[in-house]
């Protein structure tokens, strides 16, 4: 099934003889989109086959498993049409067309780009919808009795998006309110109670048992046990082995956190490219975590600092462009305020401690005891390249709206703590050299290592363009992970979006 990207693309009718033309009246309100696919179609109503009725409305219900809010589809008053359909009249076939028109594209839609706008969401964020044509491929959808396949074609097909819908699946296959027998009940070892299949499934989707544990018996064993007191140690319970009110309200806290990691990060991966380049580096903002891909092999990991709360590391898709060996360092705005006019207040010689230069308005050299703080803004400060840079030895650019750039750090023992949000908005990467070779290997660079460290000794600034070869940089931000196995890693939602992106996609109307 081809998926059309561009309005540009010609699409031909939907052929079928015969078939009613549609009051062009009941189109002066709709959008742009359904329009189009009108027009397209010759004006003609296009969901006329059964199948292609059943096929939506199978994928309406299903998309709850990609975090999509199914209650804004009016899918009763959808599947009143189709059951209905033989007997409507005109008029009324006119009107559940168009509803049907809609509904399809406001869910392809959003399955391809998203519930919610990010960029309207977030100004660090620079994500841009990506181009769909709705309408030209809904022609060929109906036309192909293809609309599921239609949807399966632009689900985002990254490996961590198929695991966390997988995952999703299974959470809303666990029935949470048969647990409500476990706090009136008191349950020992060997007990029998029909719920504890119910309690095995939940403790199993979430790590506490091994899924080699069956579910099948109704026997409380010493395994189940020993999974409650895992959970109990986990939220400083206490650690008994007895499936108490306490344990099971905990245990359905953490189905219900999961579930809510799970609906918004399939709603970023809506958002983020779906092609990431043949190489590229792939940064997750809360895991700390850069990685280097070649043709999708995994070359490099490395850990990595990144901005503070208040000094947020942009969310962004770029390519490099070029990478600087010695690097000076110009002080952003921020630091100035924060950072170097209290310090240089209180000791003039902080700027040659740190070997800063000052410029002022006119470009022209000041020194330290002419620099007048009150006028602090109206300078330039600019670090001297070398091994006390703020910067370190190397840094790695790239186009972008925020001023933001890997880099190098003096601070080694940044990489020694686990909580690394430490920066004002640059990522800071550990071993950054050897990522440095693997982008010079990808563009034809043989510069060696001889060379490299010729010019680190002279101290002197040197950029070396890497544009030759695209190289993407991918700064993404995504707050759960599960492995091949389906273990769930929760990751610190470093800049709190998480609950209000729910409760945003938990309101959406589409």
């Amino acid at each position: 099934m081809q998926v059309i990207y561009h309005d540009t693309v010609q699409i031909q009718p939907i052929a079928h003889p015969d078939i009613l033309d549609i009051d062009t009246l009941l189109l002066s309100g709709e959008s742009q989109e359904i329009k189009k696919f009108y027009k397209t179609n010759e004006y003609k109503i296009g969901w006329t086959e059964e199948e292609n009725r059943m096929q939506l409305l199978e994928v309406l219900k299903n998309l709850k498993t990609d975090g999509i809010p199914t209650e804004q589809f009016p899918i009763a008053k959808l599947e009143e049409y189709n059951k209905d359909y033989a007997e409507l009249s005109d008029q009324e076939k006119m009107k559940a067309d168009i509803l049907f028109a809609n509904n399809y594209s406001l869910a392809l839609n959003q399955l391809y780009n998203g519930v919610l706008n990010a960029r309207k969401l977030y100004n660090d964020w620079d994500i841009d919808a990506k181009n769909l044509s709705a309408s030209s491929t809904m022609v060929l959808a109906l036309d192909n009795k293809a609309v599921e396949i239609s949807f399966d074609s632009i689900r985002p097909a990254k490996q961590v998006y198929t695991r966390m819908r997988s995952k999703l699946t299974d959470l809303y296959e666990l029935n949470s309110d048969s647990l409500q027998v476990f706090k009136n009940t008191t349950v020992n070892i060997n007990d029998t109670l029909s719920q504890t299949s119910t309690l095995v499934n939940h403790l199993i989707f979430l790590n506490y048992l091994s899924d080699s544990i069956s579910s099948a018996s109704a026997v409380y064993t010493p395994a189940i046990a020993d999974g409650i007191k895992q959970l109990q140690n986990k939220h400083k319970l206490k650690i008994n082995g007895i499936a108490d009110e306490k344990t099971m309200d905990a245990l359905v806290s953490e189905v219900n956190m999961v579930k809510e990691k799970l609906i918004v990060n399939l709603e970023r991966w809506r958002w983020f490219p779906r092609e990431f380049g043949e190489y590229y580096i792939l940064i997750n903002i809360p895991n700390y975590s850069l990685v280097a891909v070649s043709e999708n092999d995994t070359l490099q990991s490395h850990k990595i600092v990144v901005g503070k709360k208040d000094r947020k590391t942009p969310v962004l898709s770029s390519q490099l462009t070029t990478i600087v060996l010695n690097p000076t360092w110009t002080v952003p705005p921020t630091i100035l305020k924060n950072d170097l006019t209290p310090k240089a207040s209180a000791d003039r010689s902080y700027f040659t401690k740190q070997n800063f230069t000052i410029y002022n308005a006119q470009g022209k050299v000041v020194s330290a005891e002419e620099w007048d703080p009150s006028k602090a803004r109206s300078y330039r400060y600019v670090q001297k390249g070398g091994p006390g840079n703020t910067l370190g030895r190397i840094k790695f650019l790239f186009k972008n709206n925020h001023a933001v750039y890997l880099h190098d750090t003096p601070s080694k023992w940044n990489f020694d703590i686990d909580k690394r949000s430490l920066s004002s908005g640059c990522v800071r990467v550990q071993d950054p050299f050897d990522l440095a070779q693997y982008v010079f290997e990808i563009v034809g660079n043989n510069i060696s290592q001889e060379k490299i460290n010729e010019i680190l000794k002279s101290e002197k600034t040197n950029n070396i363009s890497v544009s030759k070869v695209p190289v993407q940089i991918h700064q993404l931000y995504w707050t759960i992970q599960i492995d091949k196995n389906g273990k769930i890693k929760l990751l610190d939602d470093l800049y709190d979006l998480d609950k209000d992106l729910y409760k945003k996609l938990n309101t959406s109307k589409g």
